[in-house]
């Protein structure tokens, strides 16, 4: 049988996929115009989720479309313009729960970051009771990460007297803070 625009509703109502084919060939570009223009251009595979979502709905649904309110075609935008608006709708949600989470990761980065902020102060504040060329030896090798080789040239210096210098600077903050710890030895 040859579905057309005089019996594609009744063979619809029949579940003739004949009839629903011909509704997506005779709408699907403005079908397809209804829900880009509520979802946006960007929203391209969302669009095309939700486009067959109209057509599913269509099938399972096509007895609530009462001929005597509307055309067939504007029960069928219809449908796809609240469809699309629902779309939208679970879309926003789901970018707020990612946003929400993204916050929460942040904000420990955050509290982690203001912590350790303090922390390299307080060592800075203790630092300043150290002789010169310790205290800045100790503030590039385990605050800015310097290489041992770099600072060998930059100061001169062997690696053993940096290490001594570095380790007894330890020591003292150490003492200062009163840490009750076994102090690393280095090779």
């Amino acid at each position: 049988m040859k579905i057309n625009d005089e019996n594609f509703l009744l063979e619809l109502k029949k579940k003739n996929p004949a009839a629903l084919e011909y509704i997506i060939n005779t709408y699907c570009n403005l079908v397809f115009k209804i829900v880009i223009n509520v979802l946006g251009n960007d929203n391209y595979e969302n669009a095309k989720e939700c486009i067959n979502d109209v057509y599913l709905l269509i099938w399972n649904k096509n007895h609530l479309y009462n001929p005597q309110k509307s055309s067939f075609k504007n029960w069928l935008l219809a449908v796809s313009k609240y469809k699309a608006i629902d779309y939208k709708r679970s879309l926003t949600k789901q970018d707020n729960l990612q946003i929400e989470e993204q916050v929460l990761i942040s904000k420990t980065d955050v509290e982690n970051e203001y912590i350790l902020k303090e922390k390299k102060e307080e060592l800075i504040n203790l630092l300043q009771y150290e002789h010169e060329l310790d205290r800045e030896l100790f503030i590039r090798k385990y605050i800015l990460d310097e290489t041992m080789d770099s600072l060998c040239k930059k100061f001169n210096l062997s690696k053993g007297a940096i290490y001594n210098r570095l380790w007894r600077t330890k020591n003292s903050l150490i003492r200062k803070l009163n840490i009750s710890a076994e102090v690393e030895v280095w090779k």
